[in-house]
């Protein structure tokens, strides 16, 4: 390689390659937490699923209870009529065995209703399995396929990364301060292909010295925006 212009050239695009393995290998770790989202979000709602089923399971088995408690007492009250001392007495035995039977009447539709619901959620749970289930094996897939991909990532971003320092070490030594300042502060951004007469970076157009100073393969910055200015191939 000659020319510091054509170690710039070739440093812009190892170091841009580099950069955008690095950050695919950087946002990783987040995707793969997105993905596992999806088989979390699956499986809490296969958990919410049986936790409201054994809910209503429990409803039911209480309004159950209640119900045949108030059967008791309607028959409690019903066998006090027989013995009614007098007609309030009576009258008020009897407002206790309707308002009892209400209460019955309301019990055994709340329970069928609940068993209702039990019914409709029990048959739902065999679909909440088989979308758990399927969740688990796309991450799988996706899994195994994206950890492969990462590690060709790795590996592409450590061979670019040696290039990288192999043709660096080919810019003159003269260039190096100014070189090693201007792309610690910029990165990856640190250069700028001039198109016709313009820097890509700023839009600044530079001067017709300057352009056949890059022609010559010389070391040039761009005056407005500081960067390491090269001719594209």
């Amino acid at each position: 390689m000659s020319g510091p212009a054509l170690v710039i050239r070739e440093a812009a695009l190892l170091r841009r390659t580099a950069a955008d393995l690095q950050e695919q290998i950087d946002r990783f770790p987040l995707v793969l937490k997105g993905q596992q989202g999806k088989v979390t979000r699956q499986e809490t709602a296969q958990r919410d699923g049986l936790e409201t089923l054994k809910k209503l399971k429990l409803s039911v088995h209480d309004r159950e209870v209640s119900l045949k408690a108030m059967h008791g007492q309607a028959a409690k009250y019903e066998k006090q009529l027989e013995t009614a001392g007098s007609k309030k007495e009576y009258d008020a035995l009897q407002h206790e065995i309707t308002a009892t039977k209400a209460k019955c009447e309301q019990l055994e539709e709340d329970i069928l209703t609940g068993m209702g619901a039990v019914e409709d959620l029990t048959a739902k749970l065999p679909e909440l399995e088989k979308a758990v289930q399927d969740a688990r094996a796309e991450f799988a897939r996706w899994e195994k396929t994206a950890r492969e991909r990462l590690a060709v990532q790795k590996t592409e971003l450590a061979t670019t990364l040696a290039r990288l320092k192999e043709t660096e070490a080919a810019l003159p030594e003269r260039h190096r301060d100014v070189y090693n300042r201007i792309v610690t502060a910029k990165g990856a951004d640190a250069f700028s292909a001039v198109s016709g007469r313009t820097c890509t970076a700023c839009g600044t157009e530079i001067t017709a010295q300057t352009l056949n100073e890059l022609k010559g393969q010389t070391f040039v910055v761009c005056r407005s925006c500081e960067r390491l200015q090269y001719l594209p191939e």
